[in-house]
């Protein structure tokens, strides 16, 4: 199971930007995603091509859509990963180098 399954993830915001009509012409979208001591913003700006509604007639889920949100549970997981590796490797201080060959 991927990160983002496992990850609460919460609207921070979700602007319209309308035209003189009252119809949204863009959204400013922000949503963020937490799994354990680890969270993330995400943050797309998604114009639409045909303005024909106005804010409130869009759903939460078509937003979710807009902003192609499995493009942002693919990165969730690379960043969960990148930022929750145990690193693979230690520094060994006590190494001393001129215990090496010099050819």
């Amino acid at each position: 199971m991927a990160h983002s399954d496992d990850a609460t993830k919460a609207w921070v915001s979700a602007i319209p930007i309308k035209n003189g009509d009252g119809n949204v012409v863009a959204w400013k979208c922000e949503y963020k995603y937490t799994l354990n001591t680890f969270s993330h913003i995400f943050y797309r700006r998604v114009e639409i091509e045909t303005p024909s509604k106005a804010p409130a007639s869009y759903t939460k889920a078509e937003l979710l859509t807009l902003c192609d949100v499995s493009f942002w549970n693919n990165m969730f997981n690379k960043k969960y990963n990148a930022n929750t590796a145990t690193a693979a490797t230690a520094a060994d201080t006590s190494f001393d180098v001129s215990t090496l060959s010099d050819s």
